[in-house]
This record gives C-alpha cells, sequence and structure tokens, in this order.
C-alpha cells in the first residue's frame, strides 16, 4: 500500500509540475514543447557538499547545481568551465588559471577565494574527504593533513579575485581531469556545514547550471534552471525532476510516458522487465568505467589472512552472476582496473577455481590455527537493492557450498552503509567503483594507504605505494602503465578487495528526449538535455 500511495503522489506531483509550467488551459503542443525532464533516482543523495562526495548520485547532483574550474563537455573532453584560460609550465607542475567573472546563484561573483578557502578546508586534518587523494597532487597537502605543515604552505593561492596559482608535488598528467571533480569545487561561505539542505534549500548556495527549488527526502527533488549561470543560453530545460521510486513503479511510469529516464547509473531497470526490453530501441547500453567488489576489513579475524581472502575470491563463479543477474551485460573481473583502460588483459586469477579456493582455506586454517568447521560466521554488508541481494545470496551460497563458510548478509540504507563502511565496522562489503576519469591511477589511488578516504580496508603496502609513487615521476605513458601494472598485481596478490565485475549502463530514455549526456565515469549531465516537440 506504501508503495502504491508514493506512486500516486509522485504521479500527481509530475502532473501538477507538467500543469505549473505549461498553464492549466495550455493545449497538447504547448505542453509537449515545455523543457520539463523528469527521471527516477535510488534515493537521496548523501551530500550536496563537492568535499565530501562519494556516490554517482551524489556526484550527478552537485554537478547539476555545481560547476568548477573544468567541465566534462558532452562529447566527453575536458573543457574549461569557470576557467577562462590557463597556462601550464614545461615542467608540469605550475598552472596558472584565470576565471571567468561568474556568479553565485544569490548573485555573489564567484572568486578565486572560493576555490582556495575549499580546498584548505578538506586537507585540514580532521575534515571528511573521501577523495582527498585527488587534492594530494597539490605541493605540501598531503603534509599539511597529517597535521605536519600549516595551512599556509598549501602550494596553491590566489592571486587577487580571478587568478589561481597552483604548484604541484610532481608533474601529474590528467590534473585538469581532476580540476574538474567536485573535490576541487569552489564552496561558497554560506554554505554552512550541517545545514539541513532538505529543510531550507533557499539556503543552498550554488553556481551550476540548476538552482535547488525543493527536496523532499526519499521523494523526490526538483531542480530549475539557474538565471545566473555564467553559460544559461545552452541551458534548455526549465525543470528537472527526480522522483524516488522503487524500480517497479518507476519502470511503469516509464512505459506509461511520465517519466523520461529510467535505469543506471542512477536507478535500475527491475530485472524481470530487463530481458523483455533487450531489442527496443530505447534501451541504451553505454560503456562504464566500473567494478563491483567487495571489501575486505584486513583487520578482522579471519580476513586478516591472504589466503582467507584468496579462498573467497577463487571460489567465486562471476560467469555464473553476469548470465543469471546482469543477463549477460558485464564482464569478469580479476581485476580492480576496467578492461576498457586496458592496463593487463591476462587474469590474475582464474574464475571459479574451486579446487584451488580449497587449497587456500586449508592454508588460512593452518596458518589461523583454526579447523575450517570452527571459522566464525563472516557479515557481508549490502545496500538495499534487488541486484545487489540477488548477488549477496549467490555469493553467501557459493562460499557454503563450496568452502563451507556461513555468510550472513546485512541489508543496509545508503547513509548507513558507507558510515559503517567509513568506519571499518564491517566484515566483507559488497559495492563498486566508478572512474571519476579515464585513467588507471584513479582505481589504484583508491587503496594507496590506509589513511585514504576510499580505502576503508585497513590494508597498506610499501610496494604498492611506491609502484603509485613511481608512476607519479613517469610523463611517458608506456612508462607509467608498467608502474600501474605492477601496483595492480601487488593488491591482486594480497586481495584486500576482490573484484567480481565489470559492467555496462543500461537504461531507457524516451524518444523525444535528446543531448541526455551519460559519461563513463557513471555521471549524467543534464546541462544539454532538451526534449524534442
Amino acid at each position: 500500500m506504501k508503495t502504491t500511495l508514493k506512486y500516486f503522489s509522485l504521479l500527481s506531483l509530475a502532473s501538477t509540475l507538467l500543469l505549473t509550467s505549461c498553464g492549466s488551459n495550455a493545449d497538447k503542443n504547448a505542453c509537449s514543447s515545455s523543457q520539463n525532464l523528469t527521471v527516477n533516482i535510488e534515493g537521496d543523495p548523501n551530500t550536496l557538499d563537492g568535499r565530501k562526495a562519494r556516490t554517482t548520485t551524489d556526484y550527478t547532483l552537485i554537478c547539476t547545481f555545481n560547476e568548477g574550474l573544468f567541465r566534462t563537455d558532452a562529447q566527453g573532453k575536458i573543457s574549461p568551465a569557470i576557467a577562462d584560460s590557463y597556462t601550464i609550465s614545461k615542467d608540469g607542475t605550475h598552472y596558472e588559471i584565470t576565471l571567468k567573472e561568474t556568479l553565485w546563484s544569490n548573485g555573489d561573483p564567484v572568486t578565486a577565494h572560493n576555490f582556495i578557502d575549499s580546498w584548505k578546508s578538506s586537507v585540514r586534518k580532521g575534515f571528511p574527504s573521501p577523495n582527498l587523494s585527488f587534492l594530494y597532487s597539490i605541493k605540501n597537502a598531503r603534509n599539511i593533513k597529517k597535521g605536519s605543515l600549516p595551512l599556509s604552505m598549501l602550494g596553491a593561492r590566489a592571486e587577487g579575485d580571478y587568478k589561481i596559482i597552483i604548484d604541484l608535488e610532481s608533474p601529474v598528467p590528467f590534473f585538469l581531469e581532476l580540476l574538474a571533480q567536485t573535490v576541487f569545487f569552489p564552496t561558497h561561505p554560506l554554505n554552512e556545514e550541517g545545514i539541513n539542505i532538505a529543510n531550507n534549500t533557499s539556503e543552498y548556495i550554488c553556481n551550476g547550471p540548476f538552482i535547488l527549488d525543493s527536496w523532499k527526502a526519499a521523494n523526490h527533488i526538483i531542480a530549475k534552471k539557474n538565471p545566473n549561470y555564467w553559460d544559461s543560453k545552452n541551458v534548455k530545460l526549465q525543470t528537472l525532476t527526480m522522483l524516488m521510486l522503487d524500480q517497479e513503479a518507476a519502470y511503469n511510469m516509464y512505459e506509461n510516458k511520465e517519466i523520461d529516464v529510467v535505469g543506471s547509473p542512477l536507478s535500475s531497470i527491475p530485472l524481470d522487465h530487463l530481458i523483455n526490453v533487450q531489442e527496443r530501441s530505447d534501451l541504451k547500453n553505454n560503456p562504464f568505467l566500473c567494478t563491483y567488489w567487495l571489501r575486505t576489513n584486513t583487520n578482522k579475524y579471519p580476513l586478516n589472512n591472504k589466503h582467507f581472502r584468496k579462498s573467497l575470491a577463487y571460489s567465486i563463479n562471476r560467469k555464473e552472476i553476469i548470465d543469471h543477474i546482469f543477463h549477460g551485460k558485464a564482464e569478469i573481473a580479476t581485476g580492480i582496473v576496467p578492461k576498457t583502460m586496458e592496463l593487463n588483459n591476462t587474469p590474475y586469477f582464474q574464475d571459479g577455481d574451486f579446487e584451488k579456493a580449497q587449497d587456500c582455506l586449508q592454508i588460512a586454517c593452518k596458518e589461523l590455527s583454526i579447523s575450517k568447521k570452527k571459522m566464525p560466521t563472516i557479515t557481508l554488508l549490502i545496500g538495499t537493492n534487488e541486484k545487489n541481494r540477488q548477488v549477496a545470496t549467490v555469493l553467501q551460497d557459493t562460499w557454503r557450498k563450496e568452502l563451507g563458510i556461513n555468510i550472513e548478509i546485512e541489508v543496509l540504507e545508503s547513509k548507513v552503509f558507507f558510515d559503517r563502511v567509513a568506519r571499518q565496522e564491517y566484515d566483507l562489503a559488497w559495492g563498486a567503483w566508478t572512474g571519476d576519469y579515464n585513467d588507471p591511477s584513479n582505481f589504484l589511488e583508491v587503496f594507496k594507504t590506509k589513511e585514504v578516504g576510499t580505502n576503508n580496508t585497513g590494508w597498506e603496502s610499501p610496494d604498492y605505494i611506491a609502484a603509485i609513487n613511481q608512476s607519479y615521476e613517469q610523463m611517458e605513458q608506456e612508462s607509467r602503465k608498467e608502474s600501474f601494472i605492477t601496483a595492480e598485481s601487488i593488491i591482486m596478490e594480497e586481495l584486500p578487495v576482490i573484484p567480481v565485475i565489470h559492467t555496462t549502463m543500461l537504461y531507457l530514455q524516451q524518444e523525444k528526449v535528446k543531448n541526455f549526456v551519460v559519461h563513463e565515469t557513471g555521471r549524467v549531465d543534464f546541462k544539454w538535455a532538451y526534449k524534442e516537440n
């Protein structure tokens, strides 16, 4: 009954928005020409603060309302946004960036100080920023975070209101891509930490294509075109409505043409309907820089043993998961870097190698001084999604049958899930990592050190750190690639994270929707979207 009531409530909302924009007496042609887009998202974002973003929904919403120095354009290329011009030194370590004169949604100027102050807040000791490693490219940022240097030593400064100077620790070939990430976005000083944006939408000050109009938790978010956006002439949508429906209700609304887009990466198409839409022209299948994996808490017994982790990894039948849950729209992952990045085409281990898995479990039992029968029950954390449940059930059955290991599945809401993982209060955690830019470093940096906010496994390796650091010193692509291969081989030997599959994005899009941009990073950009009459 709750789902049904919510369905009709949101249907009523969508109808009201349409009538508001068209006029209650408007004819059908006028209504069809209105620029209002309705999509379904999995649920509320965890944050609209670019410094704290962690999920695909977070990133998409933050980029809807905000903008940094650079933006990934509709063709997937990095293009200047707030940056008007820039120069890079010959050695690749010194950047000078001049800003356009742009405005915040409240009319205040966006200045170089807004950028620098935001970056400084992220590197301040104790501030939670999951993608802090991106900022570590800036000179002294890492030591400032550790508390060994003052904030004044950060290698980034404002020169007047519209110029930013950045000095790097070493050359970073993809630094412009990093500057397009939300952790590098400016923050308005009035966006106070801890403000309940959902209840105070008018207090959320932003500088992107859209402004936040309303937000009802677990129900909907409505965005309106930002009249103060510097490139507003290229924003055609007047209203963007993001509903939060379960998969079945959203699919039904899509079939009734009451929702314009449904599916990955913002939500999912119900599995029982996915087979029926395989041949339809409105089904889109986009490449995705994404790896689904299992984080292991290497501080917890018996996951602190490498061979125990190997036994779990080797026994997984990834092909079965792909065939029965993802309907063949995925690839076996035996490394953490997606195959599309062409880092290493040789599998690090064989899929579903039950014999080797049992051998590893025997070694683990010997090293842990425990019999297989006395192995404790392992808890697997998952998010609230039907695919997650199905994958977890397959893993539970496989490990019980092949290894005799009991698995308890714990389902958590998104915010609770990420909080538990961040505090390392888990045994195993099922999740995915989506690349922020097309470079292997984006996947390998995740586990560089224990202190990296995205690691959360308790694992660290001096050899791994050395391989990553070596890649910083190499501007030649083949040399960088060798360093990355070395790093990936180390983590695949230790397996603090167990790769399972690489996926693609499947979504349904109404024919009249144009320029709906879905980047390979899984971020949706509504800036250029519009509807044809």
